[in-house]
């Protein structure tokens, strides 16, 4: 019985959700497969800017949460009150 091939995701496979508040906020958070493995990163589309450095994670299920939780932080170091909107992953690649 011959086993089932292994099938690696192509680089840029994964998941991302947009967290829209206001006018001035448009963020864009990615969990992505690269080369060197699954990685979070985070885009904000207003300034036309990723934050900081890839963000390494196991699997891609902690990539969004990983990039989840660096918006979250985000969020509350600028001040916001109303509550983090929900977010929706879609699949990208």
């Amino acid at each position: 019985m011959a086993n089932a091939p292994v099938v690696f995701p192509r680089d840029g496979q994964g998941f991302r959700a947009e967290v829209k508040i206001g006018d001035d906020t448009h963020l864009v958070l990615m969990a992505t497969h690269s080369a060197l493995g699954p990685a979070a990163t985070v885009y904000h589309a207003k300034l036309k800017k990723w934050w900081q450095e890839r963000e390494w994670a196991e699997d891609i299920e902690e990539a969004k949460q990983k990039a989840e939780a660096r918006a979250r932080q985000w969020y509350r170091c600028v001040g916001r009150k109303a509550p983090f909107p929900n977010l929706e992953w879609t699949a990208t690649g």
